[in-house]
């Protein structure tokens, strides 16, 4: 199936069917992983990232919820390579929503990836 019956956006469908960096990386030294989540929408985002020499060097996410959610995983996942400790704590959340088009009843959609990164940087302090 690779029509998009509910009107996604294109790059939410697009990261939707592709789920590029999905999955998670072997735990282990400079494995860090977060989660965050909704209970009353039941949408979960981890992420998993390999940190060497100060930067991500490797990214995954596993994500369950809607294609906005999953789209945002992936984002994510790709957004966060070769950045710094720094640059993680300030993800830029609108720009996030506005490269995936989220509309305001799905913004906690993006603000699962801000408690994420979040975590992930206080890991490394």
């Amino acid at each position: 199936m690779t029509e998009n019956p509910l009107g996604y956006p294109a790059e939410v469908w697009r990261l939707f069917r592709e789920t590029p960096r999905a999955g998670r990386l072997e735990s282990g030294s400079g494995v860090l992983s977060a989660e965050a989540g909704t209970a009353a929408g039941r949408l979960r985002l981890r992420l998993d990232c390999r940190i060497e020499r100060g930067r991500v060097a490797d990214s995954r996410f596993l994500a369950h919820g809607c294609p906005y959610t999953i789209a945002v995983g992936a984002w994510l996942a790709g957004w966060c390579l070769r950045r710094q400790q720094i640059e993680l704590a300030a993800l830029p959340i609108t720009e996030l929503r506005a490269m995936l088009e989220i509309p305001e009843d799905r913004a906690h959609c993006g603000l699962m990836a801000q408690d994420v990164l979040r975590a992930i940087a206080a890991q490394l302090t």
